[in-house]
């Protein structure tokens, strides 16, 4: 990584908007990313500019840990928040306030431990009550729109707001954001019906069709994002910006639009009264649960129908000298969607399903952040273990080592087995098992040793895991999730241990063949490097430390 590149803490980064501006920037910036999923599975690719921590920003003591290891590895000047809760359903779900507003602050708390330089924290248009006929959202406007999102991203920005003077902030609501794949749940909806669905129900739009809505391309929100950036220097230390374009977009321009480059031809839209249409959204709803459909479209959608979020962002493209680009306006750019939605559908499918799935907290979590609660309590009785009396001919080299430099192996392969764990990718244990391997291989060990030491740690491991309240529920499926993460890891790590041994006693390094003295394995680079890799997935250095 080049730490004369600025640095961004990017929140939410596996996220849509978050996936698309690490892509965009990571080869001018370096990134920090926080995301409760992996990189892998956010689908970003691999670049030296991006640091990737697994961490809930609602979990503060993991952040502060997070802290240091971004100030180890050369600080960030920015933060763009972008991670937030939001459903479908309308019901006030616990997860708002305690990502939204909590998670905000400790995201807050965390920043003015880096000492940046400002602060982008990311609203929403959704947020404001759609204005009186003939009025328009402004800067000015306020977030008193009365539904659980809406209010807790109103007490995000008054947090923001609270807090001014600590660091320069700038609040940015968005439009609704989309992609040339769409990309956006109610946008997908409602095209979906339209292009791919029944004849007569794709023809049908609730009310007089003037329900309209805001929009901005991906492309243009990343730019708006750069631009405050460059200019964080000359803004004021509270600002309050709109990422939009003019006005709004109503469903029946969008209809004809989407129609005609689907078909080729102008199609008549079916327009339904609101109150048929409020009644055809309970039938909906009603039909989808009894065969256990999830669907987008609910009821409270009728309070909507025909009402206009239109929008005046004149006072932010004046302060930011940023305008959107007229190639990106959303009816333009219907032609690059439909194309895609046509000729791609598998593609198209993946992308805007996967928005719609839920990352809970999964199980393999839980057991990481126990991992890490118990790490130095099982990593001393670990230790014991290999050195009780009795087990000298089963660890002799282990045995004969300090005992600071055992712990720190013992917290090596520990640390290893966490963050395979945390990001549920086995693949870095091959790396890992054939470095200790080739190193343990030159100081004269046994692979019957070296695979006993690890299959102790493994067994260890399990038996904490398995007493803990927190995994008693469905005890046995417990087992099972703690046999897979756990000891199939092991087992992975022992059979690459065997093999590389294998290969080694056929072709010995030409080091060990000239009897030349083997550095100690805190000081190795090819283990320096890996710690590094491995930290970065955890995002905490006091994990691992080196030996003296």
């Amino acid at each position: 990584m080049n730490k004369e590149k600025p640095g961004i803490l990017v929140t939410g980064a596996s996220g849509f908007i978050g996936r698309h501006f690490v892509i965009a920037v990571s080869n001018h910036f370096r990134l920090f990313c926080i995301a409760r999923r992996t990189q892998k599975e956010a689908g970003i690719p691999y670049n030296s500019n991006i640091f990737w921590i697994q961490a809930d920003i609602t979990n503060q003591e993991n952040l502060f840990s997070a802290a240091k290891h971004i100030r180890e590895n050369g600080g960030v000047e920015y933060v763009l928040h972008l991670a937030g809760y939001y459903d479908f359903t309308m019901d006030d779900n616990p997860a708002y306030e305690h990502t939204n507003v909590d998670g905000t602050l400790n995201i807050l708390k965390m920043s003015q431990l880096l000492e940046v330089k400002h602060f982008i924290f990311s609203s929403s248009l959704a947020a404001c009550t759609f204005p009186q006929k003939g009025k328009m959202l402004t800067e000015a406007s306020q977030t008193n729109a009365d539904f659980p999102y809406a209010r807790s991203k109103s007490k995000g920005e008054q947090i923001i707001k609270q807090h001014a003077g600590t660091l320069p902030f700038s609040i940015i609501r968005l439009a609704a954001v989309y992609s040339d794949w769409c990309e956006n749940p109610p946008l997908n909806m409602i095209l979906k019906k339209w292009l791919t669905g029944n004849k007569l129900i794709s023809r049908a739009i609730p009310g007089k069709g003037s329900s309209a809505m805001p929009y901005i391309h991906i492309k243009d929100l990343n730019k708006i994002f750069l631009r405050v950036i460059e200019i964080s220097h000359k803004l004021p230390v509270m600002n309050t910006f709109i990422a939009s374009s003019q006005g709004c977009v109503s469903h029946l321009e969008l209809f004809q639009t989407a129609t005609k480059f689907f078909y080729g031809r102008d199609i008549k839209p079916f327009l339904v009264p609101k109150p048929l249409a409020k009644a055809g959204l309970y039938v909906l709803q009603f039909l989808n649960r009894l065969i256990g459909k999830p669907s987008l479209e609910q009821p409270w959608m009728a309070e909507y129908i025909d009402k206009q979020l239109r929008v005046d962002a004149t006072a932010t493209y004046r302060t930011l000298g940023w305008k959107p680009c007229p190639r990106y306006d959303i009816l333009r750019r219907m032609l690059f969607l439909t194309e895609n939605m046509k000729n791609h559908p598998n593609n198209w499918a993946f992308r805007n399903e996967a928005l719609l799935k839920r990352f809970a907290v999964r199980k393999s979590s839980l057991i990481y952040d126990i991992m890490m609660d118990e790490r130095h309590t099982m990593i001393d009785k670990i230790a014991d273990e290999i050195t009780a009396s009795g087990n000298l001919s089963r660890f002799p080299h282990y045995c004969r080592m300090d005992r600071n430099l055992l712990k720190w192996d013992i917290r090596l392969h520990y640390q290893m087995l966490a963050a395979t764990v945390k990001s549920r990718d086995r693949s870095l244990v091959q790396n890992f098992a054939q470095v200790i391997a080739t190193h343990k291989y030159m100081e004269g060990f046994l692979a019957a040793e070296v695979k006993d030491f690890l299959m102790t740690i493994g067994k260890a491991i399990k038996k904490t895991l398995i007493t803990k309240p927190q995994l008693q529920e469905h005890r046995n499926r417990q087992t099972g999730r703690i046999d897979d993460l756990i000891i199939l890891t092991i087992q992975f790590a022992v059979d690459e241990v065997e093999d590389t041994f294998e290969i080694l006693k056929n072709s010995p390094p030409e080091q060990f063949n000239k009897n030349q003295p083997v550095e100690s394995i805190d000081r190795s680079e090819p283990v320096r490097r890996m710690i590094r890799h491995i930290e970065d997935i955890c995002g905490d250095s006091m994990m691992i430390t080196t030996a003296k």
